[in-house]
């Protein structure tokens, strides 16, 4: 068992072997989110991170936030959540803020879970105690090599590919 370096959501590859949708759109002014944070559109169609539990998600940030004085100063590359779109992220707990304890596990594979971002950390995770306002579903259990140790079951901090769960994409939503 070890624990897996945090890592932001990224795109890790498609279901159907196109290339991962992305698309860049005006930031709102002042955005200071992290690459890998959850963005969506606002009302007056600018990208602004995600809150808790979001129900609109657009996609995932490619670079750090801007910050632009004005709406419409910066523009943000997004990988978008399609349903076709895998994503990687750890698996953690927001039951865990002061520290890393959550663990993978192959039951952790086909389960959905919530997203929160970790305040310390300022990076989003897959929230293995978020069953509740379930965003994403677990694919399987991410097996690269860290530190020349192979990631397995049982990793604090285990890296998972998910989808995003397709009633959230703000991409396909219809009210």
């Amino acid at each position: 068992m070890a624990t897996a370096s945090r890592i932001p959501f990224k795109a890790f590859k498609t279901l159907i072997g196109m290339s991962i949708p992305r698309e860049a759109f005006p930031e709102a002014a002042t955005q200071t989110f992290k690459k890998g944070a959850l963005v969506y559109l606002n009302a007056a169609g600018y990208l602004t991170e995600c809150g808790t539990d979001p129900t609109l998600i657009m996609g995932v940030a490619t670079k750090d936030g801007g910050s632009g004085t004005s709406a419409g100063d910066v523009t943000q590359v997004v990988e978008l959540a399609h349903p076709d779109t895998l994503f990687v992220g750890n698996l953690d707990s927001s039951n865990d803020e002061g520290g890393a304890t959550a663990h993978t596990h192959v039951t952790d594979v086909g389960k959905m879970y919530g997203v929160w971002k970790a305040s310390t950390a300022a990076k989003w995770t897959v929230d293995l105690y978020e069953t509740s306002s379930k965003r994403v579903v677990v694919w399987k259990l991410r097996d690269v090599i860290q530190d020349g140790i192979p990631m397995a079951a049982g990793d604090i901090l285990g890296h998972v590919i998910f989808s995003f769960d397709p009633q959230y994409f703000q991409g396909q939503r219809t009210s």
